[in-house]
């Protein structure tokens, strides 16, 4: 699912550059995990390649966890020479996830991972203005399956803790009757081997995903170890107790339809505006969406691109069946010749597309 060349510079030079930092210490990837590509105009490029399935990086605190899955979740774009990241490559469909508190949710089925909801509510077609960290997680992994995502990046920082995990202790306490969440670590598997997704996981707080783990890579004093087997001793010697929850099979979530007449009626009642201040900020008529959880947006001229895609979709009539497929169409077929000749368009993926149109307060979907 990725790959990260060996001399390659990790760390930014701050939170707010994409500069390298100076006196970094450069990656090496350990024997084991160590593969060569043939890149056209180097020849052949020796770094660590992670595999399909589910792997997890572990590590203290500060040893470099996050500073690896940032170096590659930002690699599902081609990076300019002196980057420090020039050669590491990711799955382009490769999706970052994460708990994002209060945003809205259009008409997606989170009962895989929540039901039973008090009062009935059907969590087969849950919408809502004000999302809770869990239930924003849930439907941001099912948006991103949708949208033709084969990979999912998810840091246990920025993650809802009760989406992720569920311990024996508070199984005891709690029965699952009383839980509405059947937390990742008891479905992660079954994407993996029902909807051949591959999962990346930082993880340093919950060991309960080492059963289920492919590859466990270690950070350490910013050096890369592979503790595969390590861990296999560890789940060996120390079973864990908890129950698994949930059942033992997975589908792919229903693709929605998008309402093309909702978005033009906007447009209309807006007096036509597309608006963006930076990449964390969007205006499409009357909707002021907040994307500053929208971590692999990598500049705000793609989302002027967005905004003029769906201006495009939204001259149709009646409802788009299949919008994520129309836009990757779009998207593929010479986009730029259908944009006004402004100097600050960009190509977006379809996953931002998407994702965006799913943050958009005023849209409709069904």
């Amino acid at each position: 699912m990725a790959f990260v060349a060996d001399g390659s510079i990790l760390p930014r030079l701050s939170g707010d550059s994409d500069l390298p930092m100076a006196d970094a210490i450069p990656f090496t990837s350990p024997e084991s995990l160590a593969i060569e590509l043939d890149a056209p105009h180097r020849g052949k490029v020796r770094g660590m390649g992670i595999p399909k399935g589910i792997t997890m990086i572990v590590g203290g605190g500060f040893h470099g966890k996050s500073t690896l899955l940032n170096a590659i979740e930002n690699s599902v774009y081609d990076h300019i020479p002196g980057d420090g990241r020039e050669y590491i490559v990711t799955d382009e469909t490769a999706s970052k996830i994460r708990a994002e508190d209060g945003r809205c949710v259009h008409n997606v089925d989170l009962s895989p991972y929540i039901s039973n909801l008090p009062m009935g509510k059907d969590t087969t077609m849950f919408s809502t203005q004000n999302a809770s960290g869990s239930t924003s997680q849930a439907a941001w992994l099912q948006e991103s399956i949708e949208s033709g995502a084969q990979s999912l990046l998810i840091d246990e920082d920025t993650s809802a803790s009760n989406f992720m995990i569920r311990d024996e202790r508070m199984q005891t306490l709690i029965s699952k009757a009383d839980e509405p969440i059947t937390p990742l670590v008891d479905r992660i598997s079954l994407l993996r081997d029902q909807l051949d997704l591959s999962i990346l996981l930082v993880m340093g707080g919950s060991g309960d995903y080492l059963d289920v783990a492919d590859t466990v890579i270690q950070m350490q004093n910013y050096q890369t170890l592979d503790v595969t087997e390590k861990a296999k001793e560890v789940v060996a010697s120390h079973p864990t107790r908890r129950q698994l929850e949930g059942t033992t099979e997975i589908s792919r979530p229903r693709t929605r339809k998008l309402n093309r007449a909702g978005l033009k009626t906007q447009l209309e009642e807006g007096k036509f505006r597309i608006q963006v201040r930076d990449k964390t900020y969007m205006r499409f008529a009357r909707d002021y969406i907040n994307l500053q959880a929208l971590e692999q947006v990598a500049d705000a001229s793609q989302l002027h691109t967005i905004g003029w895609l769906w201006f495009q979709i939204a001259q149709g009539k009646g409802w788009e069946k299949q919008p994520a497929k129309v836009f990757n169409q779009m998207l593929n077929e010479h986009w730029f010749r259908s944009m006004p000749q402004y100097g600050d368009l960009a190509k977006p993926r379809v996953i931002e597309v998407m994702a965006v149109l799913n943050r958009m307060r005023k849209a409709e979907f069904e």
